[in-house]
């Protein structure tokens, strides 16, 4: 959450830099008020946090965290709700590079792979001048995760939800340029495949951080 506010507070003095520097193209009519279509690209770290309860009634804990190059695409619509409030929604999906590994407390191997993520967010938007807009976003979010033990991979698609801050700005006529950071979790849960049998009751909970820039082209 301290990650969320630092980067909400680095959102708004980049929107109070960009207002004070002024109109920087003219009035974008394309951006902000229409659909659009875009791609993004950045930062994506995982965290994946492991329970394994054994039959002697021993209880470890495993950390691993993982980091990659996230890319994917989205597309979009925004509605100006008055001349300075954006109202949007938002389908992407993505995916991540990079894969991580983790121990618990018998030397146990995990292996995390993480695969695909579909979003559907909403978010809401401040216009700061005529073409920068800073905007908070949150919705629910699905994504995959391989979890293997040596002998086999628990394949799990998770329900979670993901909030987030950004800041946007106009670059051309209907071409507008982002960046934006995001939390995402997806909860706990056992994990039931069936190469962990003999390892006892193996509960997993996910966690996300990723910083991402993007374009956006409006029509």
């Amino acid at each position: 959450m301290m990650k969320f506010i630092f980067a909400a507070s680095a959102a708004l003095a980049a929107a109070s830099a960009s207002a004070q520097v002024g109109s920087v193209v003219s009035e974008p009519t394309q951006a902000f008020n229409g659909p659009y279509i875009g791609i993004q690209g950045g930062w994506q770290q995982d965290e994946q946090r492991l329970g394994l309860a054994t039959a002697d009634g021993s209880f470890y804990r495993a950390r691993d965290r993982t980091s990659g190059f996230a890319y994917g695409g989205q597309i979009g619509y925004d509605y100006r709700l008055s001349p300075h409030f954006v109202l949007g929604v938002e389908a992407s999906a993505t995916g991540r590079t990079g894969d991580g590994r983790s121990y618990d407390g018998y030397n146990n191997i995990y292996d995390l792979r993480v695969g695909r993520t579909f979003n559907g967010t909403g978010r809401l938007g401040y216009l700061v001048n005529t073409g920068g807009l800073v905007y908070v976003r949150g919705g629910y979010s699905n994504a995959r995760f391989d979890t293997g033990n040596g002998t086999g991979y628990d394949v799990e698609n998770r329900d979670g939800y993901t909030v987030g801050v950004g800041y946007e700005q106009a670059i051309a006529r209907a071409v507008t340029a982002r960046v934006e950071y995001n939390y995402s979790e997806y909860g706990t849960r056992n994990l039931y495949d069936a190469s962990f049998a003999n390892e006892g009751n193996v509960t997993s909970n996910y966690r996300r951080n990723a910083v991402t820039a993007g374009l956006n082209f409006h029509f």
